[in-house]
């Protein structure tokens, strides 16, 4: 039973949209039971004592409802009235990929535009500002649900800051140089981050494709790593699930990636010897315990990176950036657009060409040359 105060009155939730308003109204109180939402029992207080509770304000009460419950909700409302298959397929891809990990766990009456801005500002270290963009939408759109069922008093949406759709990021794509500095400075001190980025570099994987990976993905003798799923978070649990595309991809790798991850596997065996806790069955790649049971977590291959890049000067890079340094490399090299794009698990070629076409080689001298040489000699 929760009790809130307004001014002069008060209302007190006997039951599920139960409630008793209290007020005092020219030195006697008045008393009433009030059935309905807390939005419209709210409405009636301020009706029964319109001279000063009208200017009242209390936090709503969620009822322990979580913005993830929130979410759930909405999603079957907009389902049962009638929107698109393909618009409730896309919202929920949102909300289960970002969104849900991200927000999900919070109480929906404690959520704030702090906390959607720090989440906007999380997502934009990975993401383009056109999809953190869409992101908002679905969350803008179910707070404002939310409001109307009474679940919050107001949408904290319209108070946080979400880039515009039509904002473009710029493509940073780090040099090799770079790379190497950035392996270099974490391998004194973080093996782990140091493996992590070399993979991200060599394979275009995504963080949390990486952080999925185990010892069982990876064939040594073959020279391939078999990508087939992703982590998410939800506060520090994690979930596993299919790639973005809903697609495994087995990328090749050359005898130095091979050379480094056998390194890799080395160190790992020496940690859990001097630690005394014996590897498990199949560890994962990418772990910061000593038998290799536990994956590193998406969120911290992002801070650990983000620390790294601060301390040997590049504020701009992020881990991200790594995938896109991947791709671009390929494409300069002349590697056909179709192999990049089953590489780095893009849905399709096309999307690799659309984004990525300023890394290609400059094509047009030898087109010119070749048309040239078709004309008759004079």
């Amino acid at each position: 039973m929760t009790r809130q105060a307004y001014g002069s009155g008060s209302m007190t939730e006997r039951g599920p949209g139960v409630w008793r308003l209290r007020v005092m109204v020219d030195g006697k109180q008045r008393q009433e039971t009030f059935r309905g939402t807390e939005a419209a029992a709210r409405k009636r207080l301020r009706n029964m004592a319109p001279g000063e509770a009208r200017t009242a304000y209390v936090t709503p009460t969620s009822n322990g409802r979580t913005f993830g419950d929130l979410l759930t909700k909405w999603l079957a409302h907009i389902k049962a009235r009638g929107r698109a298959p393909k618009t409730i397929d896309e919202n929920r891809r949102e909300i289960e990929s970002r969104i849900r990990p991200r927000l999900g766990h919070i109480d929906v009456a404690k959520l704030t535009a702090e906390d959607l801005d720090s989440a906007y500002s999380a997502w934009l270290e990975e993401l383009s500002p056109s999809s953190v963009h869409r992101h908002a939408a679905v969350i803008s759109a179910a707070l404002t649900q939310g409001v109307k069922w009474g679940w919050i008093d107001t949408s904290p949406a319209t108070k946080a800051s979400s880039p515009s759709a039509t904002t473009t990021r710029k493509l940073v794509t780090p040099t090799t140089k770079q790379i190497a500095t950035l392996m270099k400075a974490a391998q004194s001190d973080d093996p782990v981050m140091a493996a992590a980025i070399a993979l991200a570099f060599v394979t275009g994987a995504r963080r949390g494709e990486l952080a999925a990976l185990k010892w069982s993905d990876i064939d040594l003798d073959a020279g391939t790593v078999r990508i087939e799923s992703s982590l998410t978070q939800v506060g520090k649990a994690l979930t596993e699930k299919s790639t973005k595309t809903n697609r495994g991809r087995t990328v090749a790798i050359d005898a130095r990636t091979v050379a480094l991850l056998e390194r890799h596997r080395a160190w790992q065996v020496s940690l859990s010897k001097e630690a005394e806790s014996p590897l498990i069955a199949d560890p994962y790649l990418l772990s910061d315990n000593a038998n290799g049971a536990r994956p590193m977590q998406p969120s911290k291959i992002t801070d650990r990176f983000t620390a790294l890049r601060e301390r040997v000067g590049m504020g701009s890079v992020r881990f991200h950036d790594l995938r896109h340094a991947n791709v671009s490399e390929q494409l300069a090299a002349g590697i056909d657009p179709a192999t990049v794009s089953a590489r780095a698990g893009h849905a399709s070629t096309r999307m690799t060409l659309d984004r990525y076409a300023h890394a290609m080689p400059a094509g047009g001298t030898a087109a010119a040359a070749v048309m040239g040489a078709l004309l008759p000699a004079e």
